[in-house]
């Protein structure tokens, strides 16, 4: 076989190696925790959306300064956030910090894991063992206190979690606990009202 002959072999052998290797690709990532799957309902995260009126009554002059999108690991996220801290001459000062995770179902294990299951179970672990639950439009969710004048709440829908921070002061001093989670509660209404 000639030098040419030979050359021709490896370039048929390369393209033929490189073909396997991307099929080969294609094939393993149909098993992709990382992409969603016939069963998931929330196949991306969705976009931060206005709060509209129910911003300006707890958070006056607030503006979303945080937006941000992309994969996670087993699925993907969006992060918001609306701030009036030095925004306005109100009392009221805080923010307001929204996440979805939209957590596919993963094949990989021995039985798959629906991404529901996958929410769920993330939306406990956020929690800590003090946490309430907290009936919402939308199922159940879980609330608890996050610091002075903090509150936070994780819920789930199908295979998305959605996380709710709110934290303010007025006039200096934090807002009740009871506030705060009546606050955290209206947006988690809110935003279970858009999905």
């Amino acid at each position: 076989m000639g030098p040419l002959a030979r050359a021709g072999v490896i370039a048929v052998g390369a393209v033929v190696v490189s073909a396997l290797a991307i099929g080969g690709g294609l094939w393993a990532a149909q098993d992709d925790p990382d992409r969603p799957h016939p069963g998931d309902v929330h196949t991306a995260a969705p976009e931060c959306g206005d709060p509209g009126e129910l911003l300006d009554e707890h958070l006056p002059g607030a503006v979303r300064d945080l937006a941000d999108r992309g994969p996670l690991t087993g699925g993907a996220g969006t992060v918001c956030r609306w701030t009036s801290a030095g925004t306005s001459d109100t009392p009221r000062q805080g923010v307001l910090r929204v996440e979805y995770s939209a957590l596919f179902t993963d094949p990989t294990a021995e039985e798959p894991v629906p991404g529901a299951d996958r929410a769920s179970a993330a939306a406990t672990a956020l929690a800590p063992a003090t946490a309430e639950t907290v009936d919402l439009s939308t199922g159940r969710g879980l609330v608890w206190r996050g610091g002075p004048g903090g509150t936070e709440l994780a819920f789930w829908a199908d295979n998305l979690l959605v996380r709710v921070s709110y934290t303010a002061v007025t006039g200096g001093e934090p807002v009740s606990p009871d506030e705060g989670r009546a606050t955290a509660v209206a947006f988690a209404e809110r935003i279970g009202a858009s999905l």
